[in-house]
């Protein structure tokens, strides 16, 4: 077992590596430290057959549950409920069992999906607001997928939001960052994924949603302003990390209403790979594109209102390569260069 398989086996089973550290002493009764697994990890040293054995032992066993995968930048327009919508909607697609989280208080996702009656869930008590302030169980606020009311389809699981979810920043208990990720564990193996919309900002809601995260997509314009607050977004990734959430991985920045006829955009677009080359990879960047803002306007999500548009197949990629956990599709620096010049 190489040193990139050990650590996404580890990440895998939401083990830190004083855990599996401790996981690994036990089964085998050796006294590993976490200095051991970091240098495993860090091809420092090779691993041993025997806990190479024990790892693989442990991930064919476990009990099948959601990754969760949060959308989230602390500005808004940037892209980011339309890519967790089409992303649910992508990987709802190819078979997966889906459950979308509106976690912003905008209630933009719900919006868009439920159109006109969140009202009445709200007063059903059937909202993520709920869940988070008065501690009603997640399961009981889910919408199924299924017809809506007014004839639409919903093609996966939803949990709505509702502007009472601001309130949330006024907490102040004990661990309450880990109250999404204590609601989402009964349920969890139920779904393949777990789609979160985290809100724009920095606040509780956000440390929430990532502490409760395996993996997280950060969407950006290519607009000069938007990119000078990526390093912000992860840096605080980083703090969760490091304090909160120590197998949540940064699965790349997504590049949204880009405009390749556009030089500006083409510029902004090297900037963002060259700035974050050592920090995070760049997805493939999503075209600006009227398919968007025509499904919007019906109610629709983009990717299934046009699935063949060159401006929404980017969503169906991603989502296909996330669920086969294989190498993402990212911007290509070299031609980007080319055209830049």
């Amino acid at each position: 077992m190489n040193a990139q398989k050990f650590r996404t086996h580890r990440l895998t089973l939401r083990l830190s590596q004083g855990e599996i550290k401790d996981e690994l002493n036990r089964r085998l009764g050796r006294s590993y430290d976490k200095p051991k697994i970091s240098r495993w990890e860090n091809e420092k040293e090779p691993i041993p057959d025997d806990v190479s054995e024990i790892l693989e032992k442990m991930i064919s066993t476990r009990k099948q549950s959601a990754r969760v995968l949060v959308l989230a930048n602390q500005k808004g327009g940037v892209g980011k409920t339309t890519s967790s919508l089409n992303l649910a909607y992508g990987l709802a697609s190819i078979g997966c069992r889906v459950l979308l989280i509106d976690m912003d208080p905008q209630a933009t996702a719900t919006a868009g999906i439920l159109a006109t009656f969140n009202a009445d869930l709200y007063n059903q008590g059937k909202t993520i607001a709920h869940v988070i302030l008065h501690d009603k169980p997640l399961e009981q606020v889910i919408i199924k997928a299924g017809n809506l009311p007014d004839g639409r389809k919903l093609d996966f699981d939803f949990v709505s939001s509702h502007i009472d979810l601001a309130e949330t920043d006024g907490r102040r208990e004990p661990g309450y960052d880990a109250a999404l990720r204590e609601a989402i564990e009964p349920i969890q193996n139920n779904y393949d994924w777990i789609v979160v919309d985290a809100p724009p900002n920095l606040g509780m809601l956000t440390w929430m949603s990532l502490a409760a995260a395996d993996e997280v997509i950060v969407p950006v314009r290519t607009e000069p302003y938007d990119t000078m607050g990526v390093g912000l977004i992860i840096g605080t990734i980083g703090k969760i990390q490091r304090r909160l959430n120590p197998s949540l991985h940064l699965s790349g920045v997504l590049p949204t209403q880009y405009n390749s006829r556009k030089s500006v955009d083409r510029e902004v677009l090297l900037h963002l790979c060259n700035m974050l080359k050592d920090r995070a990879p760049v997805l493939g960047a999503v075209p600006s594109s009227a398919a968007y803002g025509h499904a919007a306007r019906a109610a629709r999500i983009a990717l299934e209102a046009s699935p063949s548009s060159p401006a929404t197949t980017p969503y169906l990629r991603l989502a296909q390569a996330l669920n086969a956990r294989s190498e993402l599709p990212l911007t290509a620096v070299e031609k980007l260069e080319v055209t830049v010049r």
